[in-house]
Formats: structure tokens, sequence, C-alpha cells
């Protein structure tokens, strides 16, 4: 969730550390500066709950509750040097997981030559760029960065430059800043003030490794791989196709936004041309999206589209609340279809019946409010806040007959709008010391919801201590009887894995409930 529902978010936190603790810093006399700041982090997650995983020897088991399911180490450094003619900045991030017995497990499941362990962990220069104006009105932002759009939390209109990685935390990461891939870009910033705006130009010119683009999500049988196919390696059947002719990743992207203010209101009109951030199968069996894939069941790939959105935000005086609104809209997005698509008789894999195209319009409201009746009865030294956000997306010339599903491998029919409500309660106490928090995501379709209780405890300039507990409640799942050696489903019953229809996107979720401790030293 995003810093501005006052959950500190990694910049605001580093910020203020900085600022407190002083870093390590530099200043010449002639203004000139350098400064190093960062952390070292622990983080530590427990299974609340049993779930189907498979082993090498095919045989389904049901544990999982009270295993260790991730012990993370991190060292993030964060460097800035001010020359006054220009600014330079490197984000360096060095990640570390010991493989417990719960992930042993898996990776066991999947096989020789298979190691789950090398996506999640690794080092990385998350950003490196300089920054400098040109004249009074210019300023340039060139390298390797994040460019943040949109109005939303959790879900995602217009934040779409960039894709997330999900495979290590899925999208509970309290800090985007965290899950968000940085890309190669050129970012100018135009001051107009005789229009009271700012026009920002970006464009990308695809030099970025095709692994940065679009979001990398958990398809090879890890911690958090969708309910029931932890164990499962797809990547062998169903690679990444960076070079396909309609969704190639060196190919340039570009877009622009304007920011202004009308009536009191500030808001932005967007455009960008890039690559879907959600991966789509280019199947085998039904080759109906450009070029044949050539490979067991297809490819995956993320298409070229095109966006086009506004977003708003102010105060309303009337309801004491800041009113956010976004809405993007993407023609011809494309979607997976064939909810009851069989490889062969029996044998169900939805998704593989081709790729369809639909008018997609995604709108959000958002209201953050601040309970200021609250505070005395609760005894916060800040007013609790209160943020309720509702997500739709619509596919504008939906048709029943197209048979799209919900989520690649799952039977779930999409329906025509897609609707999430999400809700935020946050209380400090003790000088901002102690905060905790309660939020929740419900699909108001079919009732799944999740709920994440968490608490942050501030311990002087350095030590950060935040905890979440991630509860999913799901009245739909995905099951099978047991997993074949091979990583092919095997069925429930004495014939084939069985159609289902009822598994919708946090369905997918079930039996993942986790606890979650993070311990982290800034400086």
């Amino acid at each position: 969730m995003k810093a501005r529902t006052r959950i500190a978010g990694l910049a605001a936190t580093l910020a203020a550390g900085a600022a407190q603790a002083g870093g390590l810093s530099y200043t010449a006399p002639g203004g000139q500066s350098v400064m190093l700041t960062g952390y070292v982090r622990e983080h530590i997650a427990v299974n609340l709950e049993d779930h189907p995983e498979a082993q090498a020897d095919g045989v389904r088991r049901m544990d999982g509750q009270g295993e260790i399911s991730m012990l993370r180490s991190t060292l993030r450094l964060e460097g800035r040097a001010d020359l006054k003619w220009a600014q330079f900045g490197a984000v360096y991030r060095l990640d570390r997981e010991h493989e417990t017995g719960y992930l042993d497990d898996l990776n066991d499941a999947l096989g020789p030559g298979h190691n789950w362990m090398d996506d999640i962990e690794g080092d990385q220069m998350r950003e490196w760029y300089v920054a400098f104006d040109v004249g009074n009105r210019v300023r340039a932002t060139l390298g390797k960065q994040q460019v943040v759009w949109g109005e939303t939390d959790f879900f995602r209109a217009m934040d779409i430059i960039h894709g997330y990685d999900l495979r290590w935390r899925s999208f509970l990461e309290t800090e985007n800043e965290e899950l968000r891939k940085g890309l190669i870009l050129a970012n100018v910033e135009i001051e107009i003030p005789e229009l009271n705006g700012t026009l920002q130009l970006i464009y990308r010119p695809g030099w970025d490794k095709a692994k940065e683009l679009g979001n990398s999500i958990d398809i090879r049988g890890g911690r958090w791989a969708g309910q029931p196919t932890k164990g499962i390696d797809f990547i062998p059947l169903l690679p990444y196709n960076d070079d396909h002719d309609r969704a190639d990743t060196d190919e340039p992207n570009y877009g622009f936004r304007w920011s202004s203010e009308a009536w009191g209101w500030g808001y932005t009109l967007n455009y960008w041309r890039g690559l879907n951030v959600d991966p789509v199968a280019n199947s085998w069996f039904v080759p109906n999206y450009g070029e044949a894939p050539a490979f067991p069941l297809g490819d995956l790939i993320f298409p070229k589209v095109e966006t086009y959105g506004v977003t708003a935000s102010n105060y309303v005086e009337a309801i004491d609340s800041v009113v956010r609104l976004e809405m993007a809209f993407t023609p011809d997005k494309p979607y997976n279809v064939g909810t009851d698509f069989a490889l062969f008789p029996g044998f169900f894999v939805p998704g593989l019946g081709g790729i369809v195209e639909k008018n997609t319009l995604v709108s959000m409201i958002g209201i953050d409010k601040q309970l200021k009746g609250l505070s005395d009865v609760l005894g916060t030294n800040q007013f609790p806040l209160l943020s309720v956000q509702v997500f739709d997306t619509w596919l504008t010339n939906f048709k029943q007959s197209d048979d799209i599903v919900e989520v690649l491998g799952y039977g779930a029919p999409r329906r025509e709008h897609t609707t999430y409500l999400t809700a935020l309660f946050a209380l400090e106490y003790k000088n901002s010391t102690v905060k905790p928090s309660l939020a929740g995501v419900v699909d108001t379709g079919n009732g799944d919801f999740v709920l994440i209780p968490a608490l942050d405890l501030v311990f002087g300039n350095h030590w950060r201590i935040h905890t979440d507990m991630d509860l999913f409640f799901t009245h739909h799942q995905k099951n099978v009887k047991r997993f074949s050696p091979g990583g092919f489903l095997a069925p429930e019953d004495a014939g084939s894995v069985s159609a289902e229809d009822n598994t919708h996107l946090l369905g997918t979720f079930a039996n993942n409930s986790q606890f979650n401790l993070r311990v982290t030293y800034q400086f």
C-alpha cells in the first residue's frame, strides 16, 4: 500500500532516518555533497495454514502450517551526489534467502535442474540515474528509475509503466518501491506556468533486460504459486517469449502526463504506449495472436497496448475528506479464453483457448478521512485514518460467449465488471512510534476477502519493526488429488483433472495465510 495512506513508505522512512541519523554524508565548501543511506533488514514469515504441496515422489501432502516459508536477509544502499550542475543517484539491493525445510520440500518437488530459489535472491542495481536542469523550466532524469503514476492502492490503473516482482512477497510488501522494477528511461518534466501545469515526457529506448519488463509472477511452483500448483514449474511448458512480433520487449515505449489544477482539483491526463504488465498465454493449440509459438503448450507474452488515463484528487470540505479519482482506458486489451479448454478429453487447462481483445475501462474512487471524533476515544496522538477505495474493471464490449478466463489456469469466467473494495484503518500512538492498522480487500462478486492486521514500531532513529498477518478467506479454490512427478496435474477422481468454474483471483491464494515479521536497521 502506498505511503499516501499514511502507512510509512520506504522513501519516507529513509528520508526521516537520514534527517535524524545523518546517514553518511559530506558537503564540500562549494556546496557539492554526497550522501549514503540504506538499511539492513531481516524478514521471517510463517505459514498459518496447511495446504497441498508436491514431493518428488508425487505424493500429496497436507502440511505447511507452522513452517517457516521465508527467512530473507536484505542490504539496501542508496547513494546520492549533488554536484550543483547535476545530481546523481543509485540504489543497490542484495537479497539472500535461507532455504528453510519448507522451501527445500518445494525444490525437491520441482526435481533436478529446477531451483526456485534463483528467482527470489540475488543482487541488483535497482536504480542509477542522473538529473539536471535545462534552463529554468526543464528538468531531465536519465537512467534506470521508477516513475509512479496514478492514485490507487493495492490495485493499479495508471501505475503501468513498470512491472512488479510478485514472486518473493506477492502483493503484500508494504512499500511498492520494493516490488516495482526500475526501467531505463528518459524522464523530462517541463514546467508551463502560463497554463499552470507541468508536462512530463517519458521514453523507454528498449535497453532493459527482458526480465525487467512486466509483472513477474510465481509460476515455478514457489511459495506464492497459486493454489494448488506449489512444486510445479510451468516454465518448461509455457516459457516467456520476449521477441514475439506483437510483444517485443526491445521495442521502445513512450508516453506523457499533464499535471495541473482546475476548480481546486489537482488532475493529470496520461497516455502510455507500452507492454501489458500482465502476461497472456499465446497458445500452441489456438495460435490466433500473431506468430505461432513453438513450445509444448505455447508461450507467455506481454503484448503492446495503449492506455489513456485521467486522475484527480481534492479535499472535499462537505465530507471532510480527500477524494481520489482515477480512470484508465485500454482499447483492445488482450485476454485469454477457454474456461473449459481441454488438451485432450478430460484434461483441462483453462486459458489455452486463444486470445481475444477487449476494450477495458479501469476506474477507481477513493476516500481518505481522518476520524477526528475517535482520537480522544482511542487515545491516539494523531487522528485515526480511514481510507476506502472501490476499484472496478469493466470490459465495455463484453460478451459472455467470448469465454474469457479471469486467471490463466483457472476456470472461473471473467465478469463484465470485476469490482474490489479495499479499506485501511490506521492508528498512531506514543508520538507515532506505535502504529497499528487493519487493511482489507473484498471481491464484491463472490465474497472472497483478505484481512491484514499490522503493527509498526519505531525505536529511535535506526530501528523499525513491522509485523502483519495476511489472512485469506476464500469461498472457492482449485483442488487436485495429487501431482505427478513430471509436473502435470493428476485427476481428483480416477478420470482426469476436473474443470472448475469458480476460482477467481483471490481464490488462488487459498490456504496461504501467513504471519510476517520484518526487522530493519536503517542508517
